[in-house]
């Protein structure tokens, strides 16, 4: 057989484990705290210790030679075992939420997309609100990187496991893969402890502080309060702010800096690409809110900047309705939904690499243009730009634009008015949360409103979005099953 599927099952066994074993945690609040929903917890437990089992017979004896087709399989196989696993709580301890919709929340906590099926967060068990919040902290480093760190059986693929999530590997702390990944692991968990640092210093319960900071460093903005980022005191959004940021940006340029020269961070054009795209874009609805909405400096600063960051990093906190304050606004905010932040980040969207690298390529066509027989060629960070990356940019481009139609059309065969279809289909894509609408309604995040089978098309989207469409389209061409 072309694809090895003893080894796959082999590599899943302990991360399907494991991720039973992390169920545990909001199963032990709920006994600790005397709240419901202990049960349901314990019922992923036994359900993912079951399957690893199962999986861990299938692989025994495997080889451990494994080729990058069975990575791509791997990855995309793991993220959607965990997506049904993961799904269990919602729709057993929520009776308003059935199994659709239960896929949804599990898919969109994961690829920290923000999006949510649940009304009344704020009468909700707590055991689910901390179970989604585990939820994005997991996928927002991805399980890859966490498998690799913990797991010696996931350090089989090497880097070219690290791929197969879009983890951009160019800047490599360590040749030990291993290493790598347990630096960026232990990296992530510093970014927590500090952000709830901060929250809980601007006067957040405890509680609240870890769940908000875990949807702040994952970018995936699924507070536990319905009111999101309304309300809050104004040291919050400012610290969420610097937060998002950070983790918009790429760890490994970050750790490297620390570990080889400062000036590293500052030298990458995809930092800097993504502090000026939110500086200009801040700018200009900061100026807006004044002039238009009547708003004083520092409330227009502080919201301004805030729901661009949001956007921009993917995280989708909602801080008042952008789509009420006036239409320049709203057209910024309608023309930023799809950028995302770094490569290499927490962050989804097309990501600011693709974007610089199109543009350099355009402005070096347009240079040829005028200097046929010149010898040009476009640049990223002081290196040549291959023609391997330019074909892997314009090759994801044009997956993200079909799959944007695809999806699009389908929504509106299922009843969605175009706008609606076409914003929910963007912005789950890119992982963002919030979309402009009739139906889901404008900076709300919230699709209770659709119907099952559209829970399910947006599901896929987002899976789709989190592992960057390419790799997951791939497992299903027929050249993948021939050798």
């Amino acid at each position: 057989m072309v694809v090895n599927i003893r080894i796959i099952a082999k590599m899943l066994s302990p991360a399907v484990t494991g991720f039973g074993v992390i169920a545990l945690i909001p199963a032990i609040y709920a006994l600790i705290s005397g709240t419901p929903g202990a049960f349901s917890f314990i019922s992923v437990t036994i359900l993912a210790v079951a399957i690893g089992n199962i999986l861990r017979i299938i692989g025994k004896n495997s080889p451990n030679l494994i080729a990058l087709r069975e990575l791509f399989l791997f990855t995309f196989l793991l993220w959607s075992i965990l997506a049904l696993i993961a799904s269990l709580p919602f729709f057993i301890q929520l009776e308003d939420i059935d199994f659709l919709a239960g896929l949804f929340e599990s898919v969109s906590s994961l690829s920290t997309t923000g999006a949510t099926v649940i009304n009344n967060l704020d009468v909700r068990p707590p055991s689910i609100l901390l179970w989604r919040s585990i939820l994005q902290y997991l996928g927002g480093i991805g399980f890859v990187v966490i498998g690799i760190a913990v797991l010696p059986t996931l350090a089989l693929g090497g880097m070219n496991l690290f791929k197969t999530e879009s983890i951009d590997g160019r800047t490599k702390l360590t040749p030990h893969i291993k290493t790598m990944a347990f630096a960026l692991l232990m990296f992530y968990i510093v970014l927590l402890i500090l952000c709830t640092g901060c929250y809980i210093f601007f006067g957040l319960d405890i509680f609240l502080a870890i769940n908000a900071a875990m949807c702040t460093v994952a970018t995936g903005g699924m507070m536990p309060i319905d009111a999101s980022m309304n309300g809050l005191p104004a040291g919050v959004h400012y610290s969420a702010i610097v937060f998002m940021f950070i983790c918009s940006c790429p760890f490994l340029i970050i750790l490297a800096s620390f570990t080889e020269s400062r000036s590293l961070f500052f030298k990458d054009e995809q930092i800097r690409g993504l502090f000026l795209i939110i500086v200009f874009f801040s700018a200009a609805v900061i100026l807006s809110l004044i002039f238009y909405n009547g708003y004083d400096v520092e409330r227009a600063i502080r919201i301004g900047l805030f729901n661009v960051t949001s956007i921009i990093s993917s995280t989708g906190f909602s801080l008042e309705d952008f789509s009420k304050w006036n239409s320049f606004a709203s057209v910024i905010f309608l023309s930023i939904f799809a950028i995302g932040g770094c490569s290499g980040s927490t962050s989804g969207g097309i990501k600011i690499f693709r974007i610089q690298v199109c543009y350099r390529m355009l402005k070096c066509n347009m240079l040829r243009s005028l200097h046929p027989h010149g010898v040009i060629f476009p640049r990223f960070n002081g290196t040549e730009i291959n023609s391997m990356t330019s074909f892997s940019v314009v090759s994801f481009l044009v997956a993200y634009i079909l799959v944007t139609f695809c999806s699009t059309l389908a929504a509106t065969l299922m009843g969605l008015p175009i706008t609606d279809a076409f914003t929910a289909t963007l912005t789950c894509l890119s992982n963002i949360g919030p979309t402009m609408g009739d139906v889901v309604l404008p900076n709300s995040a919230n699709f209770a409103s659709v119907s099952g089978p559209l829970h399910l098309l947006f599901s896929i989207d987002m899976l789709l979005g989190r592992l960057e469409i390419i790799p997951v389209l791939l497992c299903f061409t027929r050249f993948f099953w021939r050798k």
